[in-house]
């Protein structure tokens, strides 16, 4: 469960700390008070993507960090070991995420940095929340099969996953055959090509970086005469026969100095420097010497190098920028002849494992047919009972399932099958007629806006029993119903919170007065700054609260002894539960 909720500078709240209960937890308070803001909130250590906008006037970052408790049951092992998360039973989990104005945000989990993505996936576990856009969503057939798949439960888990399996291992299989091709003379055409190109490389027998060192190389060559003639005259210079080669002049200068230095002190320092200087032109002269003795042109080299150089230009042209390319790609073109060799055979083996991949991935893919039709009949059963008790009398809700596996004969081959999809091979449709005696049609074409909203709260309620996710958050679902209905609905979120948490936030007495716990949430200012505030209610201010959503501040005597017997009922309503 969700044990703790800290928000700090997030919209109108400067901070506010949250230990919501177990059961039914309400969110109350007037029009415009922030009620939708906690819900914000939680959407965003949710992962949910949040604008800056949301961070507080005058504030540099947001932050909202959140505590669960007795959840790691809840979390896939699979998703902790590939994320390198630890969460042990027992364990407390510490999520926080920190909105900026600079557009960058940091999610933690027990104190270490994870990606927005690793967060959501993670709270995916845990939290559900049904906001106003859900009831949209429901409009939207692509949500309906993940809605009857989450009904089915494990067993639709088990059956996607194998079906996953399969159509992977087919996909794999078509990607070789492509790579062979299904035209033997273009595949000998491509052999050809292979080869020849393979031999050309291999015969240039080039090897990464050989090119730098023959430009430089031919340089050395292309200038030989200069350079030699410059060294030589540089070493006569230092070391010539002569009286005046800088090394005797040096050696002189050295000798004159020693003589001075004992009568003056202070020439030691400058027949030393001179030492230094003649010990390095020594070493320089024997530098030279070597650079000469290493110079060694043969003759036509400069031909060769020439040769081989364009060789190489012609290699890179044709098969890389580099070298490295043109090894890269050789690599590449000698694995792709080998699988073309004898490519008319393997081919036609592969043929025939697509073909009986095929089949499998038909199996897989029937058999979670076989598991949606059998829980279409109970869900719209169910789905149509939750409605009568919502206020949609005479109701009927019905789940239409079209598979593309009826029409599988038509096909050629099954290798030409063309319906596969990551979801199988099915279609699925919500059909409701919300009156007596009218057709069963789309969702999506007929219901209102009140009716979406009873339709998905009747959906989760059904699912609650399946879900193993422990926190579901409801925002406006009363949205478009009366009174009688707001009971029933009330009811219903009491039911589930007899196995979640939950948290709702709602304008209706009715509902309200069915919390185990209820949290008022109150908008202050002090004429420079408004703020956003959470308390939680007692019974008495619990009965206050609830006589101000009935009269809305009037006829109070009226509404409080209203709120009475709505208190009353829902404690009623708990102890038959």
């Amino acid at each position: 469960m969700l044990a703790r909720l800290e928000i700090r500078d997030f919209a109108l709240i400067d901070r506010v700390e949250i230990e919501p209960f177990s059961g039914l937890n309400i969110l109350t308070g007037e029009t415009g008070a922030g009620k939708s803001i906690v819900i914000d909130a939680i959407s965003a250590i949710a992962g949910e993507r949040i604008s800056k906008d949301m961070i507080r006037s005058g504030c540099e970052t947001a932050t909202i960090e959140a505590v669960f408790r007795n959840v790691a049951e809840r979390i896939p092992q699979d998703f902790l070991e590939s994320t390198g998360l630890r969460l042990e039973e027992g364990e407390d989990l510490f999520v926080g995420r920190e909105l900026s104005m600079s557009g960058r945000g940091l999610c933690r989990v027990n104190g270490r940095l994870v990606p927005l993505s690793v967060l959501k996936e993670l709270l995916s576990y845990l939290v559900d929340i049904h906001g106003q856009n859900d009831n949209q969503a429901i409009f939207r057939t692509e949500t309906h099969l993940v809605l009857l798949d989450r009904y089915v439960g494990e067993p639709a888990a088990q059956a996607l996953s194998a079906y996953g399996a399969a159509l992977d291992r087919l996909q794999e299989i078509r990607r070789r055959m492509d790579v062979l091709g299904a035209d033997p003379a273009e595949r000998e055409r491509t052999l050809d090509l292979l080869r020849y190109q393979v031999d050309e490389i291999q015969k240039a027998s080039a090897q990464p970086g050989e090119d730098d060192l023959l430009t430089a190389r031919r340089k050395v060559v292309a200038n030989a005469g200069r350079i030699i003639e410059s060294l030589e005259a540089a070493y006569d210079l230092l070391e010539g026969d002569g009286e005046t080669s800088v090394t005797i002049l040096l050696s002189s200068a050295v000798a004159r100095l020693e003589t001075a230095s004992r009568s003056l002190p202070k020439a030691e320092e400058l027949r030393q420097s001179l030492e230094d200087g003649r010990s390095a032109v020594e070493g320089a002269s024997s530098g030279i010497r070597r650079l000469l003795e290493g110079i060694e042109i043969q003759p036509g080299e400069l031909e060769e190098i020439d040769e081989r150089l364009d060789v190489l230009f012609r290699l890179k042209k044709k098969y890389g920028g580099t070298l490295a390319d043109v090894a890269k790609f050789l690599e590449t073109a000698s694995r792709r002849l080998e699988d073309l060799v004898d490519g008319e055979e393997e081919y036609a083996r592969l043929e025939k494992a697509a073909t009986d991949q095929s089949t499998l991935v038909v199996e897989k893919a029937a058999l979670l047919t076989k598991l949606r039709m059998e829980a279409s009949t109970a869900i719209s059963e169910r789905i149509g009972t939750e409605l009568e008790s919502l206020g949609m009398k005479g109701v009927r809700f019905a789940v239409r399932i079209t598979s593309a596996e009826e029409g599988r004969e038509t096909f050629a081959a099954l290798s030409d099958f063309p319906k596969f999809t990551r979801t199988g091979l099915d279609q699925v449709e919500f059909l409701i007629s919300p009156n007596p005696g009218e057709p069963l049609k789309p969702l999506a074409r007929i219901a209102s806006g009140g009716e979406a909203a009873r339709i998905m709260l009747a959906i989760k309620s059904i699912l609650a029993d399946a879900d193993r996710i422990p926190v579901l958050i409801f925002d406006e679902v009363d949205t478009g119903i009366s009174g009688r209905t707001a009971g029933s609905v009330g009811e219903k979120l009491s039911r589930i919170a007899g196995s979640h948490q939950v948290i709702c936030v709602t304008h209706m007495a009715q509902i309200a007065a069915m919390a185990d716990h209820q949290i008022l949430i109150e908008k202050s200012t002090d004429g420079q700054r408004t703020w956003t505030s959470l308390r939680p209610l007692d019974r008495v201010a619990r009965r206050e609260e609830i006589a101000r959503l009935l009269s809305g501040g009037t006829g109070e005597a009226e509404a409080m002894d209203l709120a009475d017997r709505l208190l009353s009922h829902a404690d009623d309503v708990r102890r038959k539960d």
